[in-house]
């Protein structure tokens, strides 16, 4: 169905004790055989006592003797029951891996019949079809390496910091698989430890994607079409002069489908995962990783004095150039926000994101890493620069926030720049620099220059 829109013994021993008393008769005329017999009473007195005594003794034993085998009892039913425990703990560890491996045994080499049986009709549901296997997000990277994916070290994340978003690209062959992969740690961990919530293919490499309810990446817009109006789920659906969107928020999933306008291809299909219960999905080993606060990164930079060329710009007061470390910005007052879109350190030959903030102000950066060991964030340099909430800017050829378009245009023609503009920005690239004048109601608001 689709629905327009524009868009967590003590054990306490009683003894008890008894006493007996002792009496003896005198007399000053007694004999000398009567006080015998009297002393013979007196002892017999005694005896009795300590009869008495050794029943008192024989009685506490044996109160103490019960108590320990009662405490031998208790620890030898403790000990069974714990052994029981044990067992059942083995017995359900073996009869999961064992379903595990079954699951394994029965997600893979399927046909397209046998995965759309799988999958179901209700698309709000995390499975889905990749090729010819089935796979539950969120998933474990190593699921998807068992059935030949490899992944391109090269164009994903090597590390996510605590409670941070990332990506995977897998390759098989000539084929690409796109994963979005998250840290529900408050340490940080490899990527490849991460639970994979997300997972999207886009129509140039090819891969076959399956969706509950029919869906597939093989299909071109009208069959997509006709397929959602099948369906109960409802989704949205938007269009532009570049792509058709299909959309669907659901309780266990969303589902987001791009169509070329063009030629009524896919161009990306994506399922996400909606988590509900995050505990369930932490405890991944947490990331060794040396890195060295303190060391500089291999960069030769001085702030400029002034803006001479594309890549320099002026923000709060202060020019700086694309390549300049990010301590540059913190020397003069910008702090490093602090969350999901923030690494803190970048790996070697990788690249990375910082927003700085400053008062009202906020920027986004985006950096790189060009040594050969890990790095601070504050140490990476910048690559690309962008204006986000109150960010005052200059760039070259005198342009600023708040300028109007016309004045935009005159002092780029002054510079000989060729520019390309919409009813919402202006752009131009020069010199391998590709700049971004953010319009709104006629005037510039944010910019964004960035050297890839």
């Amino acid at each position: 169905m689709i629905k327009r829109s524009l868009l967590t013994v003590a054990l306490t021993l009683i003894v008890a004790m008894s006493s007996t008393a002792c009496s003896g008769i005198s007399s000053q005329a007694a004999k000398a055989e009567d006080f015998k017999s009297l002393f013979d009473v007196d002892s017999s007195d005694d005896d009795r006592k300590a009869k008495d005594d050794d029943d008192d003794r024989e009685d506490d034993d044996k109160k103490d003797r019960d108590d320990d085998e009662e405490e031998e009892e208790k620890e030898d039913k403790e000990d069974k029951d714990d052994k029981e425990d044990k067992d059942d703990k083995e017995d359900k560890d073996d009869k999961d891996n064992k379903d595990d491996e079954e699951d394994d045994e029965d997600s893979s080499g399927l046909s397209e019949k046998e995965i759309k049986k799988k999958l179901g009709d209700s698309v709000d549901t995390c499975k889905v079809g990749i090729e010819d296997a089935v796979y539950e997000l969120p998933a474990k990277v190593s699921e998807f390496e068992k059935n030949g994916w490899e992944i391109d070290e090269a164009n994903s994340n090597e590390f996510l910091d605590a409670e941070r978003l990332g990506h995977l690209i897998l390759q098989k062959g000539s084929k690409y698989l796109y994963l979005g992969v998250e840290n529900f740690d408050d340490y940080t961990i490899e990527a490849a430890d991460a639970a994979v919530t997300s997972i999207a293919v886009q129509d140039d490499f090819g891969t076959e994607m399956y969706l509950a309810g029919g869906l597939k990446s093989s299909m071109k817009h009208d069959e997509i079409k006709d397929t959602v109006e099948d369906l109960d789920d409802v989704f949205e659906y938007d269009e532009d002069s570049y792509y058709n969107k299909f959309t669907f928020k659901g309780k266990e999933s969303q589902i987001f489908i791009e169509t070329f306008t063009k030629n009524d291809k896919i161009h990306t299909m994506e399922l996400y995962a909606n988590i509900t219960d995050k505990s369930d999905y932490e405890g991944a080993p947490k990331a060794d990783i040396d890195t060295d606060e303190d060391a500089d990164a291999d960069v030769d930079y001085s702030a400029p004095s002034k803006i001479s060329g594309v890549s320099d710009f002026e923000t709060d007061g202060n020019v700086y150039s694309l390549g300049a470390p990010v301590s540059a910005f913190l020397e003069n007052g910008w702090e490093l926000e602090e969350g999901v879109n923030t690494d803190n350190q970048i790996s070697a030959g990788k690249s990375g994101g910082a927003i700085l903030v400053k008062d009202d102000m906020r920027v986004q950066l985006h950096v790189n890493n060009e040594g050969n060991s890990t790095i601070s964030v504050k140490n990476a340099t910048v690559e690309s620069f962008r204006t986000v909430d109150n960010g005052d800017f200059e760039i070259i050829g005198g342009v600023k926030d708040g300028d109007k378009v016309s004045d935009v245009k005159d002092a780029l023609d002054e510079q000989g720049i060729d520019y390309d503009e919409e009813d919402n920005y202006v752009s131009f690239r020069e010199d391998g620099v590709y700049v971004f004048i953010a319009l709104k109601d006629g005037k510039t608001t944010n910019v964004t220059i960035d050297a890839n």
